[in-house]
C-alpha cells in the first residue's frame, strides 16, 4: 500500500470486493486519510471508451462529486455545468431507502450503482 500511496498526485480510489464482486469504494488522501467510503451495488457494465471531458452529477450528490474529480455542486459548479456539453453524466435519483446513480457516457448508460441510505462515510 506504501508505494500506492508514493504513486498518486492527489488521491487514490480502492475498489474492494465482496465474494467476488465490487462491493465498497475507499477514497483516501496521500497520507491515507479516509475521505470517502461508499458501500454499493452495480449493474452490468458496459464497457465504452471514454475521453477527458469533465463529469457532471445531475441532481443532489450524497457527496461532494469533487472527491471524484468531478465538476462541483456548489454555485459556480452548476453555473459551469449549464454551460459546457459534456459526454458524461451522473445521474442521482433517490428511491426506496436506496441512492441510484446512473453513470452515462455519450447517452449510453455505463452503469448503474445502487447505494441504500447511510452507506456512505465521508464526502
Amino acid at each position: 500500500m506504501e508505494d500506492l500511496y508514493e504513486m498518486c498526485d492527489d488521491k487514490l480510489a480502492l475498489i474492494k470486493e465482496v465474494k467476488g464482486n465490487p462491493a465498497i469504494l475507499e477514497v483516501l488522501d496521500k497520507n491515507g486519510k479516509l475521505l470517502l467510503r461508499i458501500r454499493f451495488s452495480v449493474s452490468n457494465i458496459e464497457k465504452v471508451k471514454m475521453d477527458e471531458s469533465p463529469v457532471v452529477f445531475v441532481g443532489k450528490a450524497p457527496f461532494n462529486p469533487l472527491i471524484l474529480g468531478a465538476i462541483p455542486q456548489d454555485k459556480a459548479g452548476s453555473k459551469l455545468a449549464r454551460k459546457i456539453d459534456t459526454p458524461k453524466k451522473v445521474y442521482v435519483r433517490r428511491k426506496d431507502g436506496w441512492i441510484e446513480l446512473e453513470f452515462y457516457f455519450k447517452d449510453v448508460m455505463v452503469f448503474k450503482m445502487r447505494i441504500r441510505e447511510g452507506g456512505i462515510v465521508g464526502g
